[in-house]
């Protein structure tokens, strides 16, 4: 039987029968469990099987299914989990709140980003044949997508996304800790066109989003655009792992997590969904990448080059000042928090001592 290569918009939201669903505190999650407790992602009847026959298609025709590697990107993570545990286990927990909340509103930037994608037809930028293409599929993946990041109405329920899925974690492993209004202020990132939440970005983040310039002379703009958002979108998605490994060897912690089973369970359900975000950018990169795009005035432009461009762009962004900007933003924030605590001095100087750091605040 051949495999299936094309899906309607309805088959690739569509849902996978779940035994159980997820809740804490009435907050229903989106995916659910099967009758031996593992998760099953949301919108996945047929979404990770069609990812999956797309990168295949691209493997047996010889073509690379990866543009972007882990290994590309920053891999390190502040504070790291043994300095994240000092903080804990001493009681300093609103650092670590304000940390776990920025995850979640960043996971929620991720729908509003996804709306601004172009969406014009991609068929009439490329000279082969796109039927049967995880790139002819973009619309109702960019959708399920959005909505994994930040939920939906499912049969008259909201279900949580990765957003509130993050403040459900926070919540259960630091025991429903205040979160103040100043936490959404100043944030070291811009947040997406189009966003309308409390988070405000600090002056320096401002307008950082915008993109360095046209990846190739003559390529259609819409394309243009598109390829840069998603190869951002990748590297973000890709970095993204090294929160979930943090997160869950810090907050699986009994001596520094409240709920440790609960919490590190949840993270594991935000990789597990994660992972189908991953392999299908992956894929249709990979796609765009061996093919050829039709310019602006006609002429034929190499996607290896477009593509390859992207990715140098995609692995700078991810670097130098902007990561520099988020590790001051955090150190900063655990600063404050330790100067109003009794034993502030000692637990600064032995945190220091658990390993690197930015440089200190002003």
């Amino acid at each position: 039987m051949p495999t299936k290569l094309n899906y309607s918009f309805d088959e690739l939201m569509a849902e996978r029968y779940f035994t159980k669903r997820v809740t804490r505190a009435k907050n229903m999650y989106h995916g659910g469990l099967d009758a031996d407790g593992k998760w099953i992602p949301p919108r996945s009847l047929h979404r990770i099987d069609a990812i999956n026959a797309w990168t295949g298609r691209l493997t047996d025709e010889g073509h690379p299914s990866k543009v972007l590697f882990l290994e590309d990107l920053p891999d390190t993570f502040f504070p790291n989990a043994p300095q994240a545990k000092h903080l804990l286990r001493n009681g300093a927990t609103g650092a670590m709140s304000g940390i776990l909340t920025l995850i979640g509103v960043v996971e929620g930037f991720g729908n509003v980003g996804l709306k601004m994608f172009p969406r014009d037809p991609l068929q009439p930028m490329f000279v082969e044949d796109l039927d049967g293409t995880c790139m002819a599929h973009l619309d109702p993946l960019f959708a399920a997508h959005g909505h994994d990041e930040a939920g939906s109405d499912y049969k008259g329920f909201h279900e949580c996304g990765h957003d509130e899925m993050w403040y459900n974690i926070r919540d259960a492993a630091l025991d429903n800790p205040p979160v103040p209004d100043d936490v959404f202020k100043g944030i070291p990132f811009s947040p997406p066109p189009g966003y309308a939440g409390q988070a405000t970005p600090s002056g320096d983040a401002k307008n950082k989003n915008a993109f360095a310039g046209p990846l190739a002379e003559g390529i259609p703009p819409s394309l243009d655009m598109l390829v840069q958002a998603m190869m951002s979108l990748l590297a973000i998605e890709l970095i993204a792992y090294t929160t979930f490994n943090w997160a869950s060897d810090v907050l699986s912690d009994s001596t520094c997590s409240k709920d440790p089973e609960f919490a590190a369970r949840s993270v594991g359900y935000i990789a597990d969904d994660e992972t189908i975000h991953v392999s299908y950018l992956q894929c249709a990169l990979s796609e765009m990448r061996c093919r050829t795009v039709i310019g602006e005035n006609g002429q034929k432009l190499s996607g290896q080059i477009i593509i390859d461009e992207a990715v140098e762009r995609a692995r700078a962004n991810q670097s130098g000042l902007r990561i520099d900007r988020v590790m001051k933003y955090r150190m900063k924030e655990i600063e404050q928090e330790l100067a109003a605590h009794a034993d502030g001095d000692k637990l600064l100087e032995e945190f220091r001592a658990l390993g690197p750091m930015p440089e200190m605040a002003a």
